[in-house]
């Protein structure tokens, strides 16, 4: 079939009718491939406006073909033009591991490769999606292509935003960004991770939790780890030693976990005992939790300094120019002010300026480290006011947009080393609440440390193992 390309921007297949593993493969051909790549296109789309059916087995048939356009040509590939119930099937296929992008309309998609609608400058764009990270990276792509971004933070407040509609030259809704997918396998609040649990626990949890993920989410400095087991049937002793090892490994970090909602009356005693045994606290709901004095008291820490300590490796070292470019590309546009490189040094972690704030993300597969930014309180407003929607002094706010800010970063530069044959994954980021917690994490570390200065601004990023 052959692609029609639109302002030389997109290009996009129109299938009809079935898309499934008996008429998929017929969709791209070798020659339409080829059509492809003699063009300037940046994106390359499938339109299911025409698609009554599709399945896994035909949207994997042409992801395939989509995907060698996106490794050679590097383009962004993926699907538009669908309503809700196949938006959502598309997270049901990949459990959430979506590594394409989806647009509603094939307008929207245009708005993400720069085309303006009317040909002016600084048009208004009304963002929503229920994921923040979705929500900062859409803003923040918008707003690099020459439009003005107005984010809802909630669903009421683009409900009631929608009733101006006339204001916005589109509004971005039910739209996915695969440019900086990894598999997330739980959420923050604070300094705590949590875990979502269900059915039945036994040996298999080995298989299906990434141990990687948790001791490099340790590695950028959480503390707290709740494992919601609100529907969990039960567990048998081998998923009992499981969490028992996890707990025993955590200790050396000061880590805590618990585990919440679970049924105790389904539970032998016997393991909640063994559990118990191991430094594991168990909890009815995720409001004891919370308001447990323990937990309250470890809820602002940083991570315990591990005794093991591990030095950057070439491999590290060799992508820091790749690092530091999305960092510096992404604040320098958030901002609209000009960075000055001041100095860099392998040394222990030593930020400049006062009032600063941080955070941190941790990385890992091919190659392994953790990326920490800190800045002025100042600088974090200016950094993050496009992500939060407008100003703000609350700490609270600014250490979650700058959370978000260090998740961007670590997605384009995963993006970015994939394209050098590099891949890696991402932790959660975690923010400090001061920056003599990030400090204790990086007690007897020595990394790259990069300075740059935002007009009177200094701003500090630190590469570590």
């Amino acid at each position: 079939m052959k692609p029609v390309v639109k302002k030389q921007k997109v290009a996009y297949f129109s299938p009809q009718g079935f898309l499934d593993g008996n008429n998929a493969s017929q969709l791209i051909t070798v020659q339409d491939i080829q059509a492809v790549r003699g063009s300037s296109v940046t994106m390359v789309l499938v339109s299911l406006k025409k698609v009554v059916f599709f399945n896994k087995n035909g949207v994997k048939i042409v992801l395939d073909a989509l995907t060698k356009l996106q490794q050679s040509m590097k383009v962004t590939i993926g699907f538009c033009d669908y309503d809700r119930k196949q938006y959502d099937a598309f997270f049901k296929f990949f459990e959430g591991d979506i590594s394409f992008s989806l647009f509603k309309t094939l307008e929207i998609a245009m708005l993400f490769a720069g085309v303006h609608p009317t040909g002016k400058e600084e048009e208004n764009v009304l963002i929503y999606n229920e994921d923040p990270t979705q929500r900062s990276m859409q803003a923040i792509e918008i707003f690099d292509r020459g439009f003005s971004p107005v984010v809802a933070q909630t669903l009421d407040d683009f409900t009631v935003r929608m009733e101006d509609r006339d204001k916005f030259v589109e509004v971005v809704d039910m739209t996915y960004l695969g440019l900086m997918s990894s598999r997330i396998a739980a959420k923050t609040r604070g300094n705590c991770v949590i875990y979502y649990l269900k059915g039945f626990l036994d040996g298999s949890i080995t298989e299906q939790f990434d141990v990687m993920y948790h001791q490099n989410c340790l590695k950028v400095g959480f503390q707290l780890f709740m494992f919601d087991a609100t529907r969990v049937s039960s567990l048998n002793i081998h998923a009992a030693n499981f969490f028992s090892r996890l707990s025993t490994a955590g200790a050396e970090y000061g880590a805590l976990i618990a585990i919440v909602g679970l049924d105790m009356e389904k539970t032998p005693k016997a393991f909640v005992e063994e559990l118990e045994d191991a430094g594991i606290m168990f909890f009815e709901t995720e409001t004891d939790f919370f308001t447990d004095e323990i937990v309250q008291s470890m809820s602002g820490g940083g991570a315990a300094v591990k005794k093991e300590k591990h030095k950057l490796t070439k491999q590290v070292v060799a992508r820091l120019p790749v690092l530091v470019s999305a960092t510096m590309d992404t604040l320098q546009m958030m901002t609209s002010m000009m960075a000055l490189k001041e100095g860099m040094n392998i040394q222990p972690f030593n930020p400049k300026g006062e009032d600063l704030m941080a955070s941190s993300i941790a990385f890992y597969g091919d190659i392994d480290g953790m990326i920490s930014l800190a800045m002025p309180k100042e600088l974090v407003k200016k950094s993050c006011m496009l992500l939060i929607g407008e100003e703000s002094d609350d700490e609270g706010v600014l250490a979650d947009a700058l959370s978000e800010l260090v998740n961007i970063v670590a997605g384009k530069s995963k993006t970015s080393l994939q394209e050098q044959g590099v891949n890696i994954n991402i932790t959660l980021p975690r923010s400090y609440t001061t920056i003599e917690e990030l400090e204790a994490t990086l007690e007897g570390v020595n990394g790259v440390q990069v300075d740059f200065s935002f007009e009177d601004y200094p701003f500090t990023f630190y590469l570590s193992p």
